[in-house]
């Protein structure tokens, strides 16, 4: 990997963080989300500073290049993690249709009791 890359990865993980941890101040996100990207931000940082262990791990695991790795793992991490966003979208629709029917069935003795 050559040292320009390098440097330009570090800096953009490094930017990366700090534009993350400034969201989090700003009650923008919970950290409880942005802590996937936390550690996604601080490995790219590793792999910058520590390419040979990238080669090292992808020789182990029998990979002919590390960026096949590389792209095997973001591509795995990232469907594990769309399968979890989409966990929750189902949890907050099934939240919200609950509500929506308590305020129905609201209105409805609200109505009834302005009535008699």
């Amino acid at each position: 990997m050559s040292v320009l890359i390098r440097i330009l990865l570090v800096i953009s993980a490094v930017l990366m963080l700090m534009f993350m941890l400034k969201k989090i101040r700003q009650a923008k996100l919970k950290i409880e989300y942005m802590l996937f990207w936390i550690v996604f931000s601080v490995i790219l940082v590793f792999m910058g500073i520590f390419p040979k262990t990238l080669y090292f791990i992808s020789d182990f695991l029998g990979f002919q290049a590390p960026i096949n790795m590389v792209f095997l793992v973001i591509i795995f991490v990232l469907i594990v993690k769309m399968f979890f966003m989409t966990l929750q979208i189902s949890q907050l629709e099934h939240k919200i249709e609950a509500l929506a029917q308590q305020i129905a069935i609201d209105r409805k003795i609200d109505k009834e009791e302005k009535s008699r």
